[in-house]
Formats: structure tokens, sequence, C-alpha cells
């Protein structure tokens, strides 16, 4: 095996690029959203349970986390988790593989909250249309949260059909066999 590409997005991009660009999603994942949960809505919106959605608001990170892991379940003994605070008050959660794992596993797992938490809330949305202004503010937030995401599925599509990731404190390196 040989090393194809090392893929860091935290490096390559710089945490407050990062931090713009989620932003960016926020605003427009919001805006769009809402207008489509609202669309065919012709009563008011209701505020009666701004509580729910404070309660919900600190769960979204979790729960993706979560599902990043039961997407990696079989690989569970070689997981290491670690925990960080950044900016004082944000919680982040790494959980590193010591194994390799094949490309389209991992995309999987890159994609899996992405699509479950986000099909999850847009259906909420529409079944409780007097809340979609709530149901567009955390699919908005957990789209941002996504990006990082987004961005190594972006470079990984790229890699060849048979590569292996694996995670060091580089980042990920994409691994290709060697051809004789």
């Amino acid at each position: 095996m040989h090393c194809w590409k090392t893929i860091n997005v935290e490096y390559e991009y710089g945490t407050t690029r990062l931090f713009l660009l989620s932003g960016i999603t926020f605003i427009f994942v919001f805006c769009f959203a809402y207008i489509a949960l609202s669309f065919n809505y012709t009563g008011k919106h209701n505020d009666h349970n701004l509580w729910l959605l404070l309660l919900v608001v600190p769960f979204i990170y979790p729960l993706h986390k979560l599902l990043h892991y039961v997407s990696l379940f079989d690989y569970k003994k070689s997981l290491v988790f670690r925990f960080k605070i950044r900016h004082v008050c944000i919680p982040i959660v790494h959980m590193r593989l010591q194994q390799t794992i094949p490309k389209h596993r991992y995309l999987i797992t890159l994609l899996t909250p992405f699509f479950f938490l986000n099909t999850v809330i847009i259906i909420l949305g529409v079944y409780f249309q007097q809340y979609a202004h709530y149901f567009s503010l955390l699919l908005a937030l957990h789209c941002s949260i996504c990006l990082m995401d987004i961005l190594y599925v972006k470079n990984l599509v790229s890699a060849p059909r048979n590569a292996i990731i694996e995670e060091t404190p580089k980042g990920y390196e994409i691994l290709v066999p060697t051809i004789i």
C-alpha cells in the first residue's frame, strides 16, 4: 500500500474559514428550509414551545456523533474517543479508528448523520408546519455541523475505488494498493 493523498480539512481551510463557511451554510439552509417548509402553510407560526427547541439544540451534536458511532459499530473495538473544549465553551468529540477502513464504508459513515437526521427533521417540519421556523433552525444547525463531513466526502469521492482510509494525527490518509 502507498499513500495516495493525505486530507486534513482543518489544515487546508483553517479554523476561521471553516467557521465562516459553517455560518454561511447555516444562513442559506435556514432561508431555503424556512421557505420550503412554510410554502403551503397559511396559518400563523407558533412560538409556544420555545423551551422544547432550546432543550433539543444541545443534543443535535451528540446525536450526530452517535450516528457516526452506530455506522462504525463493526469497528467499535478500534475506536478511540477524545474530548476537547474549543473556544472556551464548545465541547468537541473526536472518534479515531485504530485500523483501516474501506473507502465506501467511510463515505457511508460520514454521510449517515447527514441523511438520517436531516430526513427526520424535514419530516417533522412537514408534519408540524406551525413550527417550521424551529425545524428550519434545527436543519440549518445540523447542516452546519455536517459541513466538515461533507468536505471530507468531497475529497474522498475522487479517490480510487479500492482505496482504504487510515486516520493519523496528520489527518486522513488514502491508501491504495501497489500495482505489481
